[in-house]
């Protein structure tokens, strides 16, 4: 079919009419897959609707391309999740594409694992030696032999990805992100009886109160909780929402914040159940809510009663006065909103703290109102697949696998040497498997551990689908689809398992029949969109590339939360922290960086010159400390320090920083690969190597409950600021 066929079939020219604003008249957004017919026109732009993967939110996204090159990206207005606006990581996902590091065709080890020593192979050589090593795992008796490992997929791939497992006959698929929300689903299934992750509606609330949920830097969808945010604040005439933010650092989210209330690590949830019993004891809670939620006012304050003041302002460390000022102030002022964030829910009692938070949401009639919480939009074709609430309980299991050789080999798309904490026994149980594919784009350090490395498309180069984690209440289906011609000698991930599957014949040929990924994909959104006509399908395939993808009314869905009658409301118990305290006298806290998330921005030059928001640290790491504990240790701003947990020490440079409580100090993740590329290679720390797992809380991902000791090196930490590009510290630069 011609390009001229697909124009007059989706309309092309009303289709792009909504990009007024951002191209010339006679610019045309049109999908890649059918080049224009009088060929490129030097200087001309042209826009191509996809999806950002560089998170899970599923931003979309319109690429600027001229003569070829993508130039530039920007936020899709039409999209419901972000609304035209786009973070830093996804701008900058156009240095994926053009990286110099990037693999550019299949490689084979020559060397010893980890040596970085390959020797270039075709992909048919690469595609014979990947497919007789499965048909050997075939042939045993015991199919499980092989693992996939991946990110949380969505859409199609996640279920390609699932049927290829499946249909090998191995159970080992685990789909795992060291920031996975599994911790918010397993609560919501306690709670309200489901596992659907909540969409807040922040942009409506008159008051927000946050127990250390960072929705401007990465909680669920910062872009649109983002722009909420500024609604909230702005958007109204004569009404300013109120915001108090809950959490022993102040991050970005927090210095936005009316209050900060800096509560000791692990008592969040003695708080969020102090203040409902002042709530209830004041007669402030909404009693339709209650009724309607099956909990007896009387029943549930005579069940809070050792939830004194007193004791809850020993607990948490803050004044009486401000807990009662919180607690009236979110029950008077309606609607009001209560959010957990990662901080909470990372403690030895996160989960107990977390639904204890949720309790409050339910005592003032926060559940399915304007400006409260509702169940977010969820994918159901994928969603029971892999979007699970215990991907860290089977990370253990598989590590326990391969530890025992059961795992003969494994498929790795993604980086979990560098996401997985190596208290975990990852690596070394890695270490034990023969066969590792790597499906990378630059030599990460998961690629240096492989026998065969299999290079991924750019993000810009691919097809897929694309399913927000959360930042909708309605249904949202976005579509990726290539914006420049692959540079490289590389092959989409899920186009090797249809051609693996193809080669191994029987079951997995008959279960995947495509021959490439975009013909998957065209199948599955027949499937979904049900439609059987073929010109039906053309026009679809051609609206869905146009726009970026489906967008369904904006209407409330049926779902909704109930407390359930089951839901059992449990005492958080008293936090648990690796490290006694006498020799580890500080908390430690982990969190994800504004610039890398979880690491995988770290090899993207732009993130690396982007200034951290709070420090303005650059192109490398730091640990924040109090003003008070730095001047007691004799610490200055940028000295060398030492940190040590009982599992091990790193050193980096300090950030003496006032928005941290005196007994904690906190690094950013991101940083501290051994490859990765010239930009994150050796470039800081990785602060997981610190954490330790608590006796007896094995299943919980509990990051934030390690103490460590800090010791002053010297004044050589070489701490690079926003300004200061040769390193050297200038304190009135710093601008704490």
């Amino acid at each position: 079919m011609k390009r001229r066929t697909f124009l007059q079939l989706g309309g092309m020219t009303v289709a792009s009419a909504f990009l007024a604003g951002c191209q010339g008249q006679n610019e045309k957004l049109i999908p890649y897959l059918i080049p224009p017919d009088e060929g490129v026109t030097p200087g001309k732009a042209t826009y191509y609707a996809s999806s950002c993967s560089g998170c899970p939110a599923g931003c979309g996204i319109l690429v600027r391309v001229s003569e070829g090159r993508a130039k530039k990206i920007e936020g899709n207005p039409r999209h419901p999740v972000n609304r035209g606006r786009l973070c830093a990581r996804g701008q900058a996902a156009l240095q994926e594409l053009y990286h110099p590091d990037r693999i550019q065709q299949p490689l084979r080890r020559s060397g010893p694992r980890g040596s970085g020593k390959f020797q270039k192979i075709s992909w048919s050589e690469a595609l014979d030696l990947l497919s007789d090593t499965l048909k050997e795992l075939q042939q045993e008796p015991n199919t499980g032999s092989l693992a996939l490992l991946t990110p949380q997929l969505t859409g199609s791939l996640a279920t390609l990805t699932g049927v290829f497992m499946r249909s090998f006959g191995s159970t080992h698929h685990l789909a795992y992100e060291l920031l996975a929300p599994d911790w918010l689903r397993l609560a919501n299934r306690y709670s309200f009886g489901q596992p659907d992750l909540p969409f807040y509606d922040l942009a409506e609330t008159r008051y927000l109160l946050s127990f250390g949920a960072d929705f401007v830097e990465n909680h669920l969808s910062p872009v649109q909780y983002g722009n909420a945010f500024g609604r909230m604040r702005q958007g109204r005439d004569t009404v300013r929402g109120h915001f108090t933010y809950i959490g022993g650092r102040m991050s970005l989210t927090g210095a936005s914040a009316d209050r900060w209330m800096p509560a000791k690590p692990g008592s969040e949830g003695v708080l969020a159940l102090g203040l409902a019993r002042l709530i209830l004891a004041g007669s402030l809670h909404d009693k339709a809510a209650l009724s309607n939620s099956g909990i007896r006012p009387e029943e549930l304050l005579a069940r809070l009663r050792n939830y004194d003041l007193q004791r809850v302002a020993d607990a948490t460390g803050l004044a009486k006065n401000s807990i009662v000022e919180v607690a009236r102030e979110f029950a008077t002022t309606r609607p009001s909103l209560a959010m957990a964030g990662e901080s909470v829910a990372f403690q030895s009692n996160g989960l107990e703290a977390v639904r204890a938070i949720q309790l409050l949401n339910t005592l003032v009639g926060n559940l399915n109102r304007p400006g409260g919480v509702y169940p977010a939009s969820a994918d159901p074709s994928t969603g029971a697949l892999l979007r699970k609430e215990s991907s860290f309980s089977e990370l253990l299991a598989l590590i326990a696998s391969m530890r025992a050789g059961k795992i003969k080999a494994a498929l790795i798309k993604g980086n979990p040497v560098h996401t997985v904490p190596p208290v975990t026994g990852f690596q070394e149980a890695l270490d034990t498997v023969p066969f590792i594919v790597s499906f990378a784009t630059v030599l990460d350090d998961t690629a240096l551990q492989a026998e065969l490395i299999l290079p991924d498309h750019a993000a810009l180069e691919s097809w897929g689908d694309v399913v927000p984690l959360a930042g909708s209440r309605t249904m949202v289906y976005g579509t990726m689809q290539p914006v420049v011609t692959p540079l490289y000698d590389t092959r989409q991930f899920a186009d090797v398992l249809l051609a693996t599957a193809s080669r191994l014949g029987g079951p997995l040929a008959a279960a995947l029949p495509e021959e490439s990924f975009v013909e998957y994909l065209k199948f599955s959104q027949a499937q979904r969109f049900s439609s059987e006509k073929e010109e039906d399908l053309e026009l679809l395939w051609v609206e869905l590339l146009s726009g970026g993808g489906h967008f369904a009314p904006d209407q409330a869905p049926e779902k909704h939360y109930r407390w359930a009658s089951s839901a059992v409301i449990a005492d958080p118990p008293t936090p648990a922290f690796a490290g006694e305290a006498n020799k580890f006298p500080l908390h430690l806290q982990v969190y994800p960086s504004t610039a890398f998330h979880d690491g995988r921005g770290a090899v993207l030059p732009w993130l690396q010159q982007l200034p951290d928001p709070m420090s303005t640290v650059v192109w490398g790491s730091w640990i924040e400390i109090n003003p008070k504990t730095a001047s007691s240790l004799g610490i200055s701003q940028g000295d060398l320090v030492e940190v040590t947990s009982p599992r091990s020490s790193l050193r980096l440079p300090a950030v003496v920083y006032p928005g941290i409580r005196p007994d904690m100090v906190a690094i950013p993740l991101g940083q501290g690969h051994h490859g990765g590329g010239r930009y994150a290679k050796d470039r800081g720390v990785n602060p997981l190597t610190l954490l330790s797992l608590l006796n007896g809380k094995e299943q919980l991902a509990a990051w934030n409950a390690t103490r460590v000791r800090v010791t002053r090196i010297s004044k050589k930490g070489d701490l690079v600021s926003a300004g200061h590009p040769e390193g050297s510290y200038r304190g009135d630069l710093i601008g704490i």
